[in-house]
């Protein structure tokens, strides 16, 4: 039996005490900054800076996060390597459209793509994500990113890239799309191809929280995903905070602190490449670390009438003392398959295909899972209501647990392990699946084993449609097997004849978390050979 094994490495440029880390934030000034709005800067080349305008009108601080009435549009400004920075121009390589609402650049420098969004101006401020390649010095024709990147009715925004271990790409960005923890939530998919993603999965906690999660920039120097949430415990509005690790491995999230983040919102917070200066003169004794543009509409950004109406671009600098600097260090974790396992995946009550006694079904879990996802209200609004507060708050709070974690994670889980998977077919190994089906315990034997034979079919159905149907060809010549297990009701022994679960007419046989828990596939096994 060989086991599959992905190293993860995580190189940090430099980590810094945290006692001694200090910013500077310096305003970028009229050059580039306007009494509209101006946000979510980038580096391309080293020597152009791209960034969005609203063109001198005043907007909403919020519209540049989520839904952008207001016309935007892609300006840029030269980066002198002595880290100055020219007046901003109107960008001239295509991107730009008229109608529409263009902006939230990020640059693809292993494949020399660029991604940004755009929202027609009609469409209540639904944003989706494009893409361009540039070949001899000429960007293609812009086109939606395919996959389900973008989802009609949802916005899909702030695209950044990341690149893994096995050099893959990664996109990350945010969406307002079912499934998620609340508001905005960060999302990733791994490209196969160029424009063509996998399955997109919500990073889940503890980056995503029930708050808007929103603005990521994924630093692959330092390995570290920053983003900006109006999550409680910050210092007021939008908030920057960090977090080490990559595609839904992730530390706990720390806020960037007082030097960075102000009661107003601040947003978009980028790297500048190394190899440029950050800035041409420095008054410090300190050494320059790294540098880089965040966007903000605390006091001292431009506006007509209205006070701190609207982001302008400033540029951090984040210093350290001699003495405090670490070297760098690669820090490599080993992961394998089988420590994902047992995998959990959840079904509504009488899922997939109610009423039925059939064995298979057209539906695969993603469809299934993003349904149930929708559930959470239904679900809450079902419970017992107990007159002890304390003890509504309990059942409340265990409700979004289950949805919120075991639900997510599962679906999660399972996304990685299909990655895993596809690597180790692709190797020429032979490998094998073991599934379990369960039901609860609300009907009749036969129509429990019935279902959840179902449950494993629409897992199946998942294997077959995974990133474009990569999986199909093993699985038609035997090097993908499933050895699968329909159980029906779980548990049955341990389950009294008075349990509202095996009484049709009890709402709790359908919305109690001791029967959401008991609707689900388990994948417990994985050998590869």
């Amino acid at each position: 039996m060989k086991r599959i094994t992905i190293a993860i490495v995580l190189t940090v440029a430099s980590l810094i005490a945290h006692s001694q880390v200090h910013y500077e934030i310096t305003h970028l000034g009229t050059g580039i900054n306007t009494t509209g709005s101006e946000a979510a800067a980038v580096v391309v080349d080293d020597s152009i800076i791209l960034y969005n305008t609203s063109l001198g009108q005043e907007s909403s601080r919020l519209y540049l996060i989520d839904f952008n009435p207001i016309l935007t549009t892609i300006y840029q400004a030269h980066l002198a390597v002595d880290g100055t920075l020219g007046n901003g121009e109107f960008n001239r390589w295509g991107l730009n459209a008229n109608g529409t609402n263009c902006g939230n650049v990020a640059y693809d420098s292993h494949n020399n793509i660029l991604y940004f969004t755009r929202g027609n101006i009609k469409d209540e401020g639904i944003q989706h994500i494009y893409y361009t390649k540039r070949t001899y010095n000429r960007w293609s024709k812009p086109q939606p990113i395919g996959g389900d990147v973008n989802l009609k009715g949802y916005t899909s925004t702030h695209p950044t890239v990341g690149y893994l271990p096995d050099g893959k790409t990664i996109l990350y960005f945010s969406s307002d799309r079912p499934g998620g923890l609340g508001g905005m939530d960060i999302w990733y998919a791994i490209l196969i191809s160029e424009g063509k993603p996998g399955n997109c999965t919500n990073l889940g906690a503890p980056v995503n929280s029930d708050s808007n999660d929103v603005t990521p920039f994924y630093c692959n120097e330092e390995g570290t995903l920053y983003f900006s949430s109006n999550r409680d415990g910050g210092q007021g509005n939008y908030d920057i905070y960090n977090s080490v690790g990559w595609r839904n491995s992730w530390q706990q999230p720390s806020n960037l602190g007082s030097e960075v983040n102000t009661p107003y919102d601040d947003l978009f917070f980028t790297f500048q490449p190394c190899r440029c200066r950050c800035i041409k003169d420095t008054t410090s004794h300190d050494e320059l670390e790294a540098c880089g543009f965040l966007a903000s509409n605390r006091p001292g950004s431009l506006f007509t009438t209205d006070s701190n109406c609207c982001n302008d671009l400033f540029r951090w600098r984040r210093l350290h003392t001699p003495d405090t600097l670490i070297q760098p260090i690669i820090e490599p974790t080993t992961t394998k398959p089988t420590d994902l396992l047992p995998i959990s995946l959840y079904f509504h009550n009488d899922e997939p295909d109610a009423h039925t006694l059939d064995t298979t079904t057209r539906l695969d879990y993603t469809t299934t899972w993003l349904h149930y996802t929708q559930l959470i209200d239904e679900y809450k609004g079902a419970q017992p209501n107990p007159a002890d507060w304390r003890k509504r708050d309990s059942v409340q709070k265990a409700v979004d647990q289950f949805f919120k974690y075991d639900l997510q994670k599962g679906h999660t889980d399972m996304n990685t392990l299909l990655e895993y998977l596809y690597t180790d077919l692709s190797a020429g190994h032979q490998v094998t699946l073991t599934i379990d089906g369960f039901a609860s315990p609300l009907f009749e034997d036969l129509y429990n084993i019935n279902i959840s034979k179902r449950r494993i079919d629409c897992f199946r159905n998942t294997l077959i449609r995974w990133n474009s149907q990569a999986l199909l060809p093993y699985l038609n010549n035997g090097k993908l097997r499933l050895e699968t297990v329909a159980h029906g009701a779980a548990d049955t022994t341990t389950v009294a004849p008075t349990d509202p679960r095996r009484d049709p007419k009890s709402v709790r046989s359908v919305y109690s978390l001791e029967a959401a828990r008991d609707r689900r596939i388990d994948i417990v096994g994985y050998l590869s050979n």
